[in-house]
Formats: structure tokens, C-alpha cells, sequence
């Protein structure tokens, strides 16, 4: 139950083309509502990929510790048991804090250890590791191990 992912930006008219080559099947969009997500939803369904929302308000520390990944990990699940073979475009505006924030999440919830997360983010997406920064990455091992440490045995 795992599922491709590809990381990079808001796709626009530009890039759905080169998204569709990926084998892209299903889009996690993480704009806000007022970054009008719709737009991507159109994409999506024209490249024959499924849509899915996950809003996050910014990439702000504040914001991304409000994150509840109870509901991250459940979406992924469903995407994962409804479509084996899933390849996912995963994507805020420019794909760098929100994007990195939840790659890093995901992995950590696939099995990776922290150290193998952060490598894997650094290969699916340069910038995005680059970017993402430490504080974003600290936040997202401190809720993991959190979420991780209340989960039955």
C-alpha cells in the first residue's frame, strides 16, 4: 500500500502537460481556500488524475502545527487502497515549506526513519529539501513522534 510521489508547484495550464507525462493518477492540493484550489481541480480532472484537498493556511510554523495527521494519514490510506498502482502530484503554491512539511510526514509514515525522510525528500525534490527549512522538518518529527506515541500497539 504505497504510493509514488512527486513533488513540485501549483500546476498551471503550462505544466499540466509534463504532470500527465509523469503518469500522474491522482493531485493532493494543499492551497488554502482563499488560493482558489479550483483552478487545480480542473487540471486534475483533465489530465484523468483524481483530486484530492488537504488545505493548509500557509506554511507558517503556527499554521502547521494545527496540521492533524490523523486525517493526512487517512487520506493517504484511502488514495493507496483504492489505487495500487497510484502515482501522486503533491503540491502547495510553490511546492517548497507546506509540500516538504507533509512529504517529510508521509514517509515517516511509510516506515521511513527520519534520516531516510529527509534524504528522500532531498530526491524527489532538490528545492523543496533545500527550502523547506529545519524549524518545518523539527515540527514535523516532534507531531509525528506525537501522533506516533498514542497510536495502539
Amino acid at each position: 500500500m504505497t504510493a509514488q510521489l512527486i513533488l513540485g508547484p501549483r500546476p498551471g495550464k503550462k505544466s499540466k502537460d509534463a504532470i500527465q507525462a509523469q503518469g500522474v493518477t491522482h493531485m493532493l492540493t494543499l492551497l488554502s481556500p482563499r488560493e482558489q484550489p479550483d483552478s487545480v481541480k480542473r487540471i486534475a480532472h483533465a489530465i484523468g488524475a483524481v483530486w484530492h484537498h488537504f488545505p493548509i493556511d500557509g506554511g507558517h510554523i503556527e499554521t502547521l502545527d494545527e496540521v492533524d495527521l490523523s486525517a493526512l494519514f487517512l487520506l493517504y490510506d484511502e488514495i493507496a487502497r483504492a489505487d495500487e498502482d497510484a502515482v501522486i502530484y503533491l503540491h502547495c503554491s510553490a511546492g517548497i515549506h507546506r509540500t516538504g512539511f507533509v512529504v517529510y510526514l508521509l514517509l515517516r509514515y511509510r516506515g521511513f526513519s527520519a534520516d531516510a525522510a529527509s534524504a528522500e525528500v532531498a530526491t524527489l525534490r532538490p528545492v523543496t529539501s533545500d527550502q523547506v527549512g529545519e524549524d518545518r522538518l523539527a515540527l514535523a518529527e516532534r507531531k509525528f513522534q506525537n501522533w506516533q506515541a498514542i497510536q495502539p500497539a
